[in-house]
């Protein structure tokens, strides 16, 4: 392709605005992998470190988020403030965050990295990174990746971080409570 039709492809796709993806989220997965989701969200069934069993009926009756995340991952560790002031305002009544962390390190080194940051949401840890059983599961080929579940148990989007992330679980904690 020459330079000045490359330029015009570019420019074109520019003045036609972004596509915009059915899932709410800022990430660019189809619909088929919202369905992809909802159908792992189904099959959930492991444990974190406290021991606790996560199936999809605990994560029904308020909203989830799934944050698919590790302590290597920069973007993941910018997002941890953000997650630690929404664990702090909603009540784990109306809010869960269900941290699935992808580090390879052993279950006493993530524990005590996770007391040091403060971050008191339950973890799944199962050794293997993108191996993982849930990871695989959920398909995760990049982090971090968020899955936010409704208090239905439906999935409501994948892939949202930052403002928009935080935007979406005070409206959907809002709708609990209308």
């Amino acid at each position: 392709m020459t330079r000045s039709l490359a330029c015009a492809v570019i420019a074109t796709s520019l003045a036609a605005g972004p596509v915009i993806s059915p899932v709410r989220g800022q990430d660019d997965r189809s619909d088929g992998s919202l369905q992809a989701a909802a159908e792992a969200l189904a099959r959930l069934d492991a444990r974190d470190l406290s021991g606790r069993r996560w199936r999809a009926e605990q994560v029904r009756g308020r909203v989830v988020l799934l944050d698919f995340w590790a302590t290597w991952c920069a973007p993941c560790l910018t997002d941890l403030p953000r997650l630690k002031a929404l664990r702090a305002r909603h009540s784990r009544a109306d809010f869960e965050i269900l941290g699935v962390s992808l580090d390879s390190t052993s279950r006493r080194t993530l524990v005590a990295w996770l007391n040091r940051q403060r971050a008191d949401w339950p973890q799944i840890h199962e050794r293997g990174a993108y191996e993982a059983p849930t990871a695989r599961l959920f398909d995760v080929d990049r982090l971090p990746m968020t899955i936010l579940v409704r208090d239905d148990g439906t999935i409501d989007s994948l892939g949202l971080r930052g403002e928009a992330l935080e935007a979406r679980i005070h409206a959907l904690v809002a709708e609990r409570h209308r």
